[in-house]
């Protein structure tokens, strides 16, 4: 296990080594092409969009939502939901950002953005006790140390959940009811993520 665990972290450095490159010199390119307006950093339409952090949604989410830069804060998180340990009076960290948006940035509208084939609905905790212990990580004593309970506990803790629309859902409830923000419209929708079409599953009442 010792020298599985130490093949990987080097195959994993070269990797990213590779990566941070790559990017470099994308950047590089960037700067020679492009010149970028200088705009405020309070979003235009008072609005904030959280939605998840899946790589499908790269360059299509903005556009099949008519945003532009600009437009509106954008908050990522995995499954674009706040996992159920941390609903209890929503003290998480996208509350906080979400406070610091609305309180600091002027935004007055929240949308929750969900998208069908998402990876945290279709967790197997085999497989993710396993994909743990191959970079390093035990998750049984992650699971008694943090009180977690059981395997399942851990499979919470991350965020699964079996029904897009109803996490959805909750997850706007859950900010709507956090004492850390005020009344504001939250709406709930979920975005097919191979044609980009909206759907509407919450909408606030204003």
């Amino acid at each position: 296990m010792l020298a599985l665990n130490m093949f990987l972290r080097k195959d994993t450095c070269r990797i990213m080594d590779e990566l941070l490159n790559e990017i470099l010199a994308s950047n590089e390119q960037f700067l020679r092409t492009t010149h970028l307006a200088l705009i405020d950093h309070a979003p235009r339409k008072h609005l904030a969009v959280v939605t998840c952090m899946d790589c499908r949604l790269l360059e299509m989410f903005e556009p099949a939502l008519g945003l532009k830069r600009g437009d509106a804060v954008e908050l990522r998180t995995a499954g674009a939901t706040i996992s159920q340990p941390e609903r209890e009076r929503a003290a998480n960290d996208l509350i906080r950002s979400l406070a610091g948006a609305i309180y600091l940035l002027g935004v007055r509208e929240v949308m929750v953005v969900g998208h069908t084939q998402c990876g945290l609905s279709r967790i197997e905790p085999a497989t993710l006790s396993g994909s743990m212990q191959a970079l390093g990580i035990d998750p049984d004593g992650l699971i008694e140390h943090e009180g977690l309970g059981n395997l399942d506990g851990l499979v919470r803790w991350i965020g699964a959940f079996s029904d897009i629309h109803l996490n959805v859902k909750e997850t706007v409830q859950v900010i709507r009811s956090s004492p850390y923000l005020p009344k504001l419209p939250v709406h709930g929708l979920v975005i097919d993520i191979t044609t980009g079409k909206l759907e509407v599953v919450e909408a606030a009442n204003h």
